[in-house]
Order: C-alpha cells, then sequence, then structure tokens
C-alpha cells in the first residue's frame, strides 16, 4: 500500500524538489553518479536541530534522506501516518539526489545545523562519529529505540565505531548476480542459492559456457569493475582475509590480490565470458541499459535491492544468486550495505527526534508503506509482515536478504573521508584496463601509488 503526499504547500515544495537518480552502490559507499545539483534552501524547513513548529509546544523534526519520485512518496506517505499518530510532532522531509544530500550534510556538519534524523553517507559517517556530530544510539535500545529484532551482523552494519552505535541499519542491500533463467535452463545451467555459490573459477566456466554456446553476440555476465560497483571487489578481498580499507583508513588488500582481480576480468573480456566494455557502455549500464535487460548477457551483477524493478523490465524470469565465492566457508564475508539512520547529537527535540527513528525502523504499517524501496526492512518479523504486500521478485530479495543478515558475518571497517576519490579513481582505472588503456601492471601501480595517495594514508 502506498499513502498519497499530502497536499499543503510544503508537501508540494519538497516533491517539486526531487531529482531522478538511481541510487547505486559503490567503492564501499552508499552511491555514484551525478544527476547534477539541486537546493534546497528554498523548500527547507531551516534552522539547526529542527525547533518548534507552533504553538501548543509541539516539535518540529526535520528528515533528509535521498531519492526521488516513488521513494519519496512513500516517506511522505510513512509521515503522515506518523503524523495522525502523533500529531504534536511535525516532520518536514527534505530530499535530493545522493550528491546533493552529501554536500548539504557536509555544510551542515560545518555550520551546526544537521537535521533532527537523517541518513548516512558512507564517507561522511567517520568523520561525523569523530566530531561528536551524532547521538549515541546504543544507550537507547530497549528505551526508546527497539533493536530486538536487530542482529548483531546488521547492527554492525548499520554504523558501529569500537563497538559504539552510531547509526542504524534502516533498510538492508548488498551486491548479488541477477541470473536469467530463461536463458540459462535450456542450458542446463543452475544458479546457486544461499548457503551454496559458485567460485570465481565457476563463474568464469559458465559464463565462458554460455558464450560459448549462444554466442558471438551474446555473452555470460557484465562487468562490475568499470561501473563503480566496488563492493565485488571488497568481496574478493574479503574472501582473501584482506579488506577494501583498515580501521585506520589505509588500502586493506595487497597488490597481489588487486593484481588477481584485474587479470581476472581481463581473461574473461578476451574470453567473450564477459561483455566488452564498449558495448556495455554503450548506454548506462543499470537497469534499462544493463546487457542483461539488453538481451546481451545471462547475468547481471548489481545490488539485490534491485530484483523487482529488473524483473519489470523484461519478459524473462529472473532469480537472484549470491555473489562468487560468498558460499559455504565464504558466507562469513557476506557484506550488507544497509542505508542507514542517525539522530544529530544537537537536536533541540531528542525524545520526537528517537521516537520518529524507532517508528521508521519498527512500525508494521510504515513497513507496508515504505516496501522494499530502500531494501529489505531490517528485522526478520518485519519482513515476514510485509511479504504478503510485495511482489514475488520483492519476495526472493527479502528471502535473500534474511539469510545474509542472519548470518555470522566479518564485519566491514568504515569507510575513511577519502573513500569517495578512493572509488572514482578505482573505477575510472579499471575502466581504462578494459578499454587496453591501462595494462595489469599500469593498473596495479596506479592503485599502490596515485590513489593510496589520495587516500591519504600510504
Amino acid at each position: 500500500m502506498v499513502r498519497s503526499v499530502t497536499g499543503d504547500a510544503e508537501g508540494m515544495c519538497r516533491m517539486s524538489s526531487g531529482l531522478g537518480r538511481r541510487d547505486l552502490l559503490g567503492w564501499g559507499l552508499a552511491g555514484a553518479g551525478v544527476l547534477g545539483a539541486m537546493s534546497l534552501a528554498g523548500c527547507g524547513s531551516g534552522g539547526s536541530g529542527g525547533g518548534s513548529s507552533g504553538s501548543g509546544g509541539s516539535a518540529a523534526l526535520r528528515f533528509m534522506f535521498w531519492g526521488s519520485g516513488d521513494r519519496v512518496e512513500r516517506f511522505q506517505g510513512a509521515i503522515d501516518l506518523f503524523h495522525e499518530r502523533h500529531p504534536d510532532i511535525r516532520v518536514s522531509p527534505e530530499y535530493a539526489d545522493i550528491d546533493a544530500i552529501k554536500t548539504k550534510l557536509s555544510v551542515a556538519m560545518s555550520g551546526g545545523d544537521l537535521p533532527d534524523v537523517f541518513w548516512v553517507h558512507g564517507d561522511l559517517f567517520a568523520p561525523m562519529v569523530a566530531e561528536g556530530k551524532l547521538m549515541e544510539l546504543g544507550p537507547l535500545f530497549g528505551d526508546g529505540i527497539d533493536a530486538s529484532g536487530f542482529t548483531d551482523s546488521t547492527l554492525a552494519a548499520g554504523g558501529q565505531v569500537d563497538g559504539a552505535q552510531w547509526a542504524i541499519s534502516h533498510g538492508l542491500q548488498s551486491v548479488g548476480v541477477f541470473a536469467d533463467l530463461t536463458v540459462l535452463e535450456p542450458l542446463g545451467i543452475v544458479p546457486p542459492s544461499y548457503p551454496e555459490a559458485w567460485t570465481w573459477d565457476e563463474y568464469e566456466e559458465i559464463s565462458l559456457q554460455v558464450h560459448d554456446a549462444l554466442g558471438p553476440d551474446f555473452w555470460g555476465t557484465d562487468e562490475p569493475t568499470y561501473a563503480g560497483a566496488g563492493n565485488y571487489f571488497r568481496a574478493w578481498a574479503r574472501q582473501r582475509g584482506e579488506q577494501l580499507w583498515t580501521d585506520d583508513g589505509d588500502i586493506g588488500f595487497t597488490e597481489a590480490t588487486f593484481r588477481e582481480w584485474a587479470e581476472y576480468w581481463t581473461r574473461m573480456r578476451d574470453a567473450g565470458a564477459a561483455v566488452p566494455v564498449a558495448l556495455a557502455l554503450e548506454q548506462n549500464p543499470f537497469f534499462e541499459g544493463a546487457p542483461m535487460i539488453r538481451g546481451m548477457a545471462a547475468f547481471h551483477m548489481r545490488n539485490s535491492n534491485q530484483m523487482a524493478e529488473l524483473s519489470t523490465l523484461t519478459d524473462h524470469e529472473l532469480t537472484l544468486m549470491p555473489s562468487p565465492g560468498n558460499g559455504g566457508e565464504g558466507n562469513r564475508y557476506i557484506g550488507l550495505d544497509p542505508n542507514t539512520m542517525a539522530i544529530s547529537a544537537d537536536t533541540r527535540n531528542p525524545e520526537a527526534a528517537i521516537l520518529f527513528t524507532d517508528f521508521m525502523l519498527n512500525d508494521p504499517e510504515r513497513a507496508e508503506i515504505i516496501g522494499t524501496t530502500i531494501g529489505a526492512p531490517p528485522t526478520s518479523a518485519i519482513r515476514e509482515h510485509i511479504k504478503p504486500t510485495i511482489s514475488e521478485p520483492e519476495a526472493i530479495f527479502l528471502d535473500y536478504i534474511e539469510f545474509e543478515a542472519t548470518a555470522e558475518l566479518d564485519p566491514v571497517p568504515a569507510t575513511p573521508t577519502t573513500g569517495a576519490a578512493f572509488g572514482s579513481g578505482m573505477t575510472r582505472t579499471m575502466e581504462e584496463l578494459a578499454y587496453g588503456q591501462l595494462t595489469v601492471d599500469d593498473a596495479t601501480a596506479r592503485v599502490f601509488g596515485e590513489l593510496r595517495d589520495a587516500l591519504g594514508a600510504g
């Protein structure tokens, strides 16, 4: 169910400010790509930490998130429901493209004007904690925020530093591989499901098998490396006992591990197992432009929460399978990538902010309104509650996340403050490698030279 957007002037102002933007996982970040800058000044509620919304001591909250279109409508519906439950609290949503929100949060950090409740961008989280900008949430568990349904892995993924909880998972997602069953079943290929997964070698062999059977103009898989999907490399590194980052913000993987990754995808392209880069990038390689959707590949490596939307773009039957290497003993290396919520340490209305945060995390009717637009709900109880209200592809996604959220996972270090620059540099490097403009040696030297220097910890 989707509640309608309110028709008041503020609501219309908010709706007119949204930008069309696909949320994409990047190199340990919350997203990638820019659709343009956006100003919220004309529609913002203004003031540091909310304040009073009028007579009678009513509390006013500012709530900031990224997104547009359907997501905004659903969030406005959830806010309407909260207003019905708590008429003495007024919540003003502020939203835009992720890059505009990131800029606005950066400015607000400097000016002491953070929203009361907001989504935390990955590479802003660490400095916000270090500068004391966030309210510690752990002491509120059981006393304002119900975290009893959260697994240890979900809490850790949501925003912990040295065991303290500074943000909390709001919508769960991760990397996965979308498989076109309409293509694969006639070839006798059965995609695995948790707790099992193909190895990277098996993924290579099967992708080549698809190309050999259906080529020359059909390939096994697209390639995530030049499209900013760095969390596949994170999985590759974690499966080798390494990380994308160290706790102190340095590169957490070895030159050998990166070199093997670069050689793997070079070999995949050369053999015909992966779509040639020029063809893949003829269009934006996501959603409608994904090679799998365009009838060029059997597999699409992307964010698991895209299952529902991808299924609407093709008449083929799709399923969702684990990233290569994440099966069996590799289950522990799964990396959850949630949207996370935080509360400003300087909010003028802490009780109202805590109440709203708990509502957004745990209210079943709120979950029906939001659905899976930001990923899977963070608790098993809420995931089960919304299953009767969602589509079959969304249910496949929820089952996928259910395994990941309840598995024992090795923690993922927080993204360093300079992680965005490093991630964009990695994407550029892998694209130039794919086009043959760099050798594997060149790419490795750049990552451990120029890019590591930009990271600032080398």
